[in-house]
């Protein structure tokens, strides 16, 4: 993953994004991609498709059942002719290892994170 030169957003902007926790229900891999996954997220009552660029990171039958910080408010954009509903927040260290971001306890799907 590339990074772009630093830039601040101010508080205003930071408050107006929306974290939970969701539980990934089921990942299957787009085929049209050799980095895309395609994971079926539960967000409280609703259920939301996310796209994220993690094949060859995670398998996806291991990633089941994970809790993980989702970034729920952010526009349907289409990725290989698929809508993402949402993203999933990773990080990655200097060796290009990726890990989920995700809740040191145990917490329901559709809790927010502030």
């Amino acid at each position: 993953m590339e990074y772009q030169k630093e830039e601040y957003v101010s508080c205003d902007h930071l408050f107006k994004m929306k974290f939970k926790v969701g539980k990934i229900v089921k990942c299957t891999e787009v085929n049209q991609s050799s980095r895309l996954l395609c994971f079926q997220v539960e967000v409280g009552n609703k259920t939301c498709q996310i796209l994220c660029g993690l094949k060859g990171y995670y398998e996806t039958e291991e990633v089941i059942g994970k809790k993980v910080m989702v970034l729920e408010n952010v526009k349907t954009a289409r990725i290989a002719g698929m809508k993402s509903e949402g993203m999933l927040m990773v990080a990655e260290d200097r060796e290009g290892n990726v890990s989920f971001m995700i809740p040191d306890r145990d917490m329901e799907a559709g809790v927010e994170i502030f």
